[in-house]
């Protein structure tokens, strides 16, 4: 499972009234889009953090606006090769 696939599945999982699947793509804005305020957010990170097994720096992830930027950021959390991920498909 990729992870945007996985991540899909976090938020998902927090039940938003207004999210559905095809509204999570990678340029879905947490804030604009998905309707995400602090707490929602925060709630995505410590679901991510127990899904990926990951420690979040919440400094590092204040600004994150985007799905894609959320990608990026596990990704480089656990080491995955998003450059590798892409050609190997």
């Amino acid at each position: 499972m990729s992870t945007i696939e996985k991540l899909r599945e976090v938020i998902l999982k927090m039940k938003k009234k207004n999210i559905t699947a095809a509204n999570l793509t990678p340029e879905a804005r947490f804030l604009q889009d998905l309707s995400f305020d602090s707490q929602d957010q925060t709630e995505m990170l410590v679901l991510a953090e127990e899904a990926f097994g990951i420690s979040v720096d919440f400094q590092e992830v204040k600004n994150m606006a985007t799905i894609a930027a959320a990608v990026e950021y596990i990704d480089k959390k656990t080491g995955i090769n998003i450059l590798s991920a892409l050609t190997n498909n």
